[in-house]
């Protein structure tokens, strides 16, 4: 009985989702090919099919695993009011569910210090993905603070998020929690003193100026 026409896409994007999770769970360097292939359920004889190297497919896999971070940071915003979209990211991303869950986290956070030490085309992948988690994060903002918030506080946020995780795993149990717990406390504290900042702006602007007496 002949493949399906679409056999060898879906069984390269099978390969690509056990290597994004082996590799946020294990590493790159401790991960080989044959534990890819074995956690896809497959032989390791047929990966060059698919893939020219270990670092093709890792390219993938980061695309990849940034992919899902977002689909899963943007689960509760349909339910969420507009100024606190970003709260509702904030908590999930420093949440002890993702710590706990490297293998299906963000890839800044588990693959970024190994991937950041190297140079070439997946440091580009990675680059890239940096940037785009960046203007995603200002377009979860309310329209008017998309235009005031620097660069420097998104910024600051996305490190301090990434970082969060990282101490937070680092640490480990009650104190992992307490490290989350930390970093939440702080990014919301700043997101009120801006959206306070923002409206006292606003207020300013509306104001009318007082006339002079001549």
């Amino acid at each position: 009985m002949p493949w399906p026409d679409d056999h060898k896409t879906r069984t390269r994007d099978k390969i690509v989702q056990a290597a994004a999770a082996a590799f946020r769970a294990g590493g790159i360097a401790n991960v080989r090919v044959e534990d890819v292939m074995a956690r896809a359920g497959l032989t390791h004889g047929g990966f060059y099919a698919h893939f020219r190297s270990k670092e093709e497919l890792l390219r993938e896999a980061v695309k990849l695993a940034g992919d899902q971070t977002l689909e899963n940071l943007s689960k509760p915003l349909s339910e969420t009011r507009d100024d606190k979209r970003m709260e509702a990211v904030i908590d999930t991303y420093l949440s002890p569910a993702h710590a706990a869950h490297p293998e299906w986290g963000c890839p800044l956070a588990t693959l970024g210090p190994e991937i950041a030490r190297t140079r070439g085309v997946t440091h580009g992948v990675l680059a890239e993905g940096v940037q785009d988690r960046l203007a995603w994060m200002r377009g979860l903002l309310p329209e008017p603070q998309q235009k005031t918030v620097s660069d420097d506080q998104i910024i600051g946020t996305l490190a301090c998020m990434v970082g969060g995780v990282i101490l937070a795993r680092a640490v480990g149990g009650k104190e992992s929690d307490a490290v989350l717990a930390a970093c939440r406390e702080f990014l919301r504290g700043r997101s009120s003193r801006r959206v306070h900042r923002s409206q006292r702006r606003r207020r300013a602007v509306g104001k009318p100026r007082a006339r002079q007496v001549q």
